[in-house]
C-alpha cells in the first residue's frame, strides 16, 4: 500500500490490480486509490494517456472513474500497454492467427474441370452456348450434359483470415483490396490468393496501436489480376 500525504492532502493506493496479457500482446491493469479530502481528488486524478500504473510504469491511464465516500474519493483506473519484444525490428513479431472456413456457391463456369465438360462455344461436348459465347446450360443429349442437367453452381471452401497485433505506428492502408500479403496465414495450394479486405486498429494508451488485418481468400482460379492489383 503506497500512502502521499501533501498539506493536509491524503492519496493511498488500495489496490494495484493484476496484470493480463491478452493473447494481442495488449496487456490491461487496473489501480483503486483513495483521496481525502474530496475537494483534492482532482489534484491525484491520473491524466489519460499520460500517467503510468503506480506499480508498472509501462502501463498507462486508459480510463478513470471517480465516485465520493467517506469526505473523501475512490478513484478506480484502467491502464494498458504492450507485452512485446520490440528488439526485433519487426512490429508485428507477435502475430495472433485467426482461420475460419465455410462453403460458398461459384458459377460452375469457374469450375477448373468446366472446359473438359462443357468444351468451348466453337466445339461443345456437353455444354450450350449461345451466340455470344455464353454457357447456357446442359445439353441433355449428350452424355456428360446428362449428368450435368440443372447444374449452374457448386460449392466450394470460402476461407476468411485474420491477423492481429501491435504497431508501434499506424498502418498503412493502401494494401486494402488488393492481392497479396497475410504472412502467417496457411497456403491452400493452386492458384487461390489471399487479398486484404480491411484493417481496424485503435491507439492503445501508451501509444502503441492495436491492429486487425482482414483477408479473403479466392476461388480456385485465383483473383482477376486486371481487376485486382
Amino acid at each position: 500500500m503506497k500512502t502521499r500525504t501533501q498539506g493536509g492532502e491524503i492519496c493511498i493506493l488500495q489496490n494495484s490490480g493484476e496484470r493480463i496479457v491478452s493473447v494481442d500482446a495488449v496487456t490491461t491493469c487496473s489501480a483503486v486509490f483513495f483521496v481525502w479530502p474530496w475537494a483534492a481528488a482532482g489534484n491525484y486524478l491520473p491524466a489519460i494517456g499520460k500517467s503510468p500504473h503506480p506499480i508498472w510504469s509501462d502501463l498507462y491511464c486508459k480510463s478513470t472513474g471517480l465516485k465520493r465516500e467517506k469526505g473523501g474519493a475512490i478513484i478506480t483506473a484502467s491502464y494498458e500497454g504492450s507485452e512485446m519484444n520490440w528488439n526485433s525490428g519487426d512490429d508485428a513479431n507477435d502475430r495472433m492467427i485467426e482461420v475460419s472456413c465455410t462453403m460458398r456457391e461459384e458459377a460452375i463456369e469457374t469450375h477448373p474441370n468446366f472446359k473438359e465438360w462443357a468444351g468451348t462455344p466453337k466445339a461443345p461436348i456437353g455444354a450450350i452456348f449461345d451466340d455470344d459465347g455464353r454457357f447456357t446450360g446442359w445439353n441433355v443429349n449428350a452424355e456428360i450434359g446428362d449428368e450435368m442437367k440443372g447444374v449452374k453452381s457448386y460449392l466450394v471452401p470460402s476461407y476468411a483470415g485474420t491477423i492481429s497485433y501491435v504497431s508501434r505506428g499506424k498502418p498503412s492502408l493502401n494494401g486494402i483490396g488488393k492481392i497479396g500479403g497475410g504472412g502467417g496465414l496457411p497456403s491452400v495450394g493452386g492458384k487461390r490468393q489471399w487479398m486484404n479486405i480491411g484493417i481496424s486498429y485503435q491507439s492503445i494508451a501508451d501509444g502503441k496501436f492495436r491492429v486487425t488485418e482482414n483477408y479473403l481468400l479466392s476461388g480456385p482460379g485465383g483473383w482477376n489480376k486486371k481487376v485486382y492489383a
